[in-house]
């Protein structure tokens, strides 16, 4: 009875407890706070490599064991809660990291990750992501994502299947759907290179770039983000829709869709100084309109609806609608005031309706056509030739509606070696008829 009673006491006393050898440790806390206490560590520097340097990292709660990695015993450090790594002046931050080695050459971080260059403000989110501190990579997956924002305070994001990122050189490597958002443009592609030293994306072949009321196709793409400047080379093209005023055969206004169609063997649209979109074709350099074609060496479109076109040499425009062919070295067409200008060498050809057969030619100093009113003004040592006329003058009108032109300034006539000379000669060019009138006279 006695040995019975001093196992009760003892029983009492000392009660059973039932040990879980599986448990982690509890967190600690500060006696001042009751916050969980975070911890701070440092990833060594490995004394077997020159450009070996300490890695510093830090969390709320820490956990250390020792693991067979490839068959070599690594001591692993488990980051939860505020988990984060700073890696010269990059710092990688999730919801829990795990860090490998004393010397934290590896890591792999786990949700809600966080990276950015304090450098720079460049910054990468994702669902997972793996450091690698001697090659200085980091690799992000699951909805990756990269912002940044240049000079001019435009921010733009960039997202893939997966993100590459140099830490040392700041080049990213981007793979799979990639898409680059930026305010004035979106560009899709397969593979993409941001090389953020230099502000330049470049992307696998065949991108598509799309804007608004703009799409734009090449082999290669250069986007140097600073700038807002696109470089597009081989097989470039650029479809583009704007709304246009027309009047009717009535008179009478309406609103109609144009499509312009620019291609060439470059093409570059940046900002001109009044910060409005400027797009430069070079080699074999096209424009494509309902009723025009543009042919040049290099042609300029300025505005985001190509309002003003310019053309520099070796160029040839071809009215469809008026059978016209204007060529030159110096040419702009001002689309909302219906008008250009063609100068340096220029000739305007007068084309048979049912091919492109010439029935005249004319060349003269300068040539203006005002297209609201269907009329075209010619200046300087104008010189007509056609079927069985050669005529000479200084100032013309030639008027679309009637198909004639007012030949004036001093105006002449050859015609089988005789020269006829008038106040004014009305000279059709289409079937090479001639009236003059006002002092009709024979002299050389």
């Amino acid at each position: 009875m006695k040995h019975i009673r001093s196992v009760l006491i003892l029983f009492l006393l000392f009660p059973f407890q039932v040990v879980d050898t599986h448990s982690r440790p509890p967190l600690l806390f500060s006696a001042e706070t009751l916050d969980p206490k975070s911890f701070q560590g440092i990833g060594e520097a490995d004394p077997k490599r020159k450009e070996s340097f300490p890695t510093y990292w830090g969390a709320n709660a820490l956990t250390q064991e020792d693991r067979e990695v490839q068959g070599l015993k690594v001591t692993i450090f488990s980051l939860e809660g505020g988990a984060w790594i700073q890696h010269k002046k990059v710092k990688l931050g999730a919801n829990r990291i795990e860090v490998f080695g004393k010397e934290a050459y590896k890591a792999f971080l786990k949700n809600g990750v966080h990276i950015e260059d304090q450098e720079n403000g460049t910054v990468m989110r994702a669902g997972v992501g793996e450091y690698d501190k001697y090659s200085e990579m980091v690799y992000i997956k699951e909805r990756p994502r990269l912002t940044f924002r240049d000079k001019t305070g435009k921010t733009t994001v960039i997202s893939a299947k997966q993100i590459d990122r140099e830490l040392n050189t700041k080049i990213t490597k981007l793979h799979g759907g990639v898409i680059v958002n930026h305010p004035e443009i979106t560009i899709f592609c397969a593979e993409a290179v941001f090389n953020e030293s230099e502000h330049l994306i470049t992307t696998d072949p065949n991108p598509i770039l799309l804007s608004k009321s703009r799409y734009l196709s090449g082999k290669k793409l250069s986007f140097y983000t600073n700038e807002s400047r696109i470089l597009l080379e081989e097989n470039t093209v650029l479809f583009q829709t704007s709304e246009e005023t027309k009047k009717d055969t009535n008179g009478e206004e309406k609103k109609e869709t144009i499509l312009t169609t620019l291609k060439g063997d470059k093409i570059e649209s940046k900002p001109n100084e009044e910060n409005d979109r400027t797009v430069t074709i070079s080699g074999n350099a096209t424009v494509l309109r309902k009723d025009l074609k543009i042919i040049s060496d290099t042609i300029e479109s300025v505005g985001k609806d190509s309002r003003i076109i310019k053309a520099r040499k070796n160029i040839k425009v071809h009215d469809r609608e008026n059978n016209l062919m204007l060529s030159g070295n110096i040419f702009d067409f001002f689309r909302n005031e219906d008008y250009m200008h063609l100068t340096e060498d220029g000739k305007m050809e007068f084309l048979e309706k049912n091919s492109d057969k010439v029935t005249s030619t004319i060349t003269a100093q300068e040539f203006e056509r005002f297209m609201d009113k269907k009329e075209t003004v010619i200046r300087g040592d104008i010189r007509i030739n056609s079927r069985s006329t050669e005529a000479q003058g200084e100032y013309a009108t030639y008027f679309e509606n009637e198909e004639s032109m007012l030949l004036e300034g001093n105006p002449r006539i050859n015609r089988a070696g005789k020269i006829l000379r008038a106040g004014k000669i009305v000279f059709y060019p289409r079937d090479g008829r001639s009236i003059l009138t006002e002092g009709v006279h024979l002299g050389n």
